[in-house]
This record gives structure tokens, sequence and C-alpha cells, in this order.
């Protein structure tokens, strides 16, 4: 699903990434863990084709990523699901609305959009605010429509880069039980963190991120 091989990356003269390489098989959960600018974001856009490695090979989702170009990127994408760190809503839509743009990207049935997005606020627990704008529901709440946003497509691939950032454990758990019952129905998930706690609480696959290598 995922495989690095001798990745370095660099702003400018700063290195980030030196010689990285790992594997993540189809259906696992898999924690990077790293302290904060240790490039854990960096790594997830160089995974979903946002950044381009300085040298090393890469493949995501069977894709060679050297081998994209601006025609077979969006194909590429649509394959991942992604949690951004800083959401990245459109936030003068409702939370609905938030939903059916994925849907429209890729040419969903207009008659099915409002019905896959309800269906899914329905299993987040969301529904309840399914007019608000995202701005007015809690931080937990703009957790969960974050990953329901990155799921509606049914993605082989969940890219999460701390999708618990400034919740606390009890809320934190809840949001990692969403996303094991989502592992446990086939997808692959790929979180980066700095809370090592909480990847050890959920005994999957640790990953270390430090010093621009893997420990």
């Amino acid at each position: 699903m995922i495989q690095l091989h001798q990745v370095s990356f660099s702003y400018g003269e700063l290195s980030v990434l030196e010689k990285v390489s790992f594997r993540v098989e189809r259906g696992e959960f898999v924690f990077l863990v790293g302290p904060s600018g240790s490039g854990k974001t960096t790594l997830q856009r160089l995974l979903y084709a946002d950044l381009d490695p300085v040298e090393g090979d890469m493949s995501v989702v069977g894709q060679q990523l050297a081998m994209l170009d601006k025609v077979s990127l969006p194909y590429f994408r649509q394959k991942i699901g992604l949690v951004f760190q800083d959401f990245k809503f459109l936030e003068n839509k409702t939370v609905r609305e938030n939903l059916a743009l994925p849907q429209r990207l890729i040419g969903t049935p207009t008659q099915l959009i409002k019905e896959n997005a309800d269906k899914l606020l329905n299993q987040m627990g969301l529904y309840h605010h399914h007019n608000a704008l995202p701005s007015e529901i809690s931080g937990n709440e703009r957790r969960r429509l974050a990953i329901a946003r990155a799921i509606i497509n049914n993605p082989l691939l969940l890219l999460a880069d701390a999708p618990t950032e400034g919740l606390d454990l009890r809320l934190s758990l809840e949001v990692m039980a969403l996303l094991d019952a989502l592992n446990f129905q086939g997808m692959t998930i790929f979180i980066s963190t700095s809370d090592r706690t909480l990847a050890e609480k959920c005994n999957k696959r640790i990953i270390e991120l430090r010093d621009g290598g893997i420990h």
C-alpha cells in the first residue's frame, strides 16, 4: 500500500528527511510517531504527491509517484482520504455541503450525494449538525467531520495528520475507535502524531520518525 525506499526531502538547505525507508501493507493500521518538527507533515504531503522527494522511490496505492503527471494525479488522489491537521473545511458551507463537494468532484449522481452524506453523518453522530457551519461545532465534532469528508468516497488509504491534536485522552480514544472501525472494514490507516502514549494505547504498529530518519 505504501513503500518508501531511501527517500530524502529538503526545504532549500534545510534537510528534513534523510533516506527514509519503510513499508505499510494493505489493511494495516500504522502510527507515524515523532516530536513536533520531525517531518511528519512533510512525509504525509509526500505520500499524496503534494511534494516531490529530493531523492528516493515512493509507491502509494500501487502507483509509482515518480510516474505521476497532471492527468493521472487526480485519479491517484481519489484512492486516498486526507485528514488535514488544520482541517481545510469550506467554512462558509454547512457540514452537509462539506461532504457533498468531494462526491461532486468524482461525479457521484446528484440523487446519491445527500443520501451518502446523511448516512455518514448519522454514523459519525453529526446528523443533528447537518445545517451548521464547521465553526459552530465542537473540536471533537470537527475532527469527526474531517474523517467523514476523508472517507465519503471510500478510499483505499486514509492519511491522517495529527487527527487528535488538542483533544484529551478520552476524546482522542473516541476518534481512534472510529478509525479502528474503518480499518476493520478493510481501509488502510496511516496516522501521524506526536502523542506516543496514544499510539501505544491503541496497540498498533508504530514507526518512529526522529532526526530525519526512521528509528
